[in-house]
């Protein structure tokens, strides 16, 4: 991993709901803060840059980078400050007001999800004032396919970056798995060996927990609410353009009512990342 972390923020209260996340994944990787913000004219940057060291001195922060990106368009700029350091963690806000189908399709995180292949750890809307770090777990969703595994080598990599445990979870509806644990039913074969193959793919020991629900997004947040410093790893299934997806997928469901940051993977049609 790269020796800085970066936070976009903007002047919005909203935007420093990434700081949490953000600050403990710096200390666990022993990385430098990197503070992006994006303004549209020259006059605005000496402004933005203050609030931003303000922000950064109530931290204590002193030793932090703030970087004033002028741009007209707030993505492009940031995709810029992005391109200087490609291999640089990104932890940012959804910056939701109202459905996060808007704030994560509509938003600077929509865009950076839809231009990038780079994982995005987000701080969503309903992230959990009591959430705190380190970040001790990273539970990976999987459905059996092709895409949602295309999350597992980035995941299992921040996962061993900073020295959490990876465990790997999957819901299954109430018509699936009638005989409880240890019932001889294909979904939990296919996590139970998911796991089994971890060591030989990814050099990690994986745990595994199949969970139940009708409802999958809210099975898999409630069940990530139960444990400290979780962080939820997934893909955003996109087959048909992000937008689409975001707006009814599971990935919207669980970015929007997620109390654990959530780090969203945006891979190709083929499961690529």
């Amino acid at each position: 991993m790269s020796a800085t972390v970066t936070i976009p923020l903007d002047s919005s209260a909203r935007s420093q709901a990434a700081l949490k996340p953000g600050l403990s994944l710096a200390g666990q990787l022993g990385a430098r803060v990197r503070l992006v913000s994006v303004v549209p004219r020259e006059e605005n940057s000496t402004e933005r840059k203050a609030l931003l060291q303000s922000i950064l001195a109530a931290r204590g922060l002193n030793d932090a980078q703030v970087e004033v990106v002028v741009h007209g368009s707030v993505n492009d700029g940031l995709m810029q400050a992005m391109s200087a350091e490609p291999d640089s963690p990104l932890v940012m806000s959804t910056h939701a007001r109202g459905a996060v189908g808007e704030a994560v399709v509509g938003s600077v995180a929509g865009n950076v999800l839809r231009q990038s292949r780079r994982p995005v750890l987000l701080a969503g809307p309903d992230l959990s004032e009591e959430w705190t770090g380190p970040i001790r777990t990273v539970l990976i969703c999987l459905d059996g396919s092709t895409l949602s595994e295309a999350v597992l080598p980035p995941a299992v990599a921040f996962a061993r970056s900073i020295g959490a445990d990876v465990r790997l979870i999957q819901v299954l509806k109430p018509s699936f798995g009638h005989g409880g644990p240890g019932a001889d039913s294909g979904e939990w074969v296919y996590l139970r060996r998911m796991a089994d193959h971890m060591p030989e793919k990814f050099g990690v020991q994986a745990n595994w927990d199949v969970l139940h629900g009708k409802d999958v997004a809210r099975a898999v947040v409630e069940y990530s609410a139960l444990i400290q410093g979780a962080v939820i790893a997934m893909t955003t299934h996109g087959r048909t353009g992000l937008q689409r997806v975001i707006m009814g997928s599971f990935a919207r469901e669980v970015v929007h009512s997620a109390r654990s940051p959530v780090l969203v993977l945006r891979p190709d049609e083929n499961g690529n990342v």
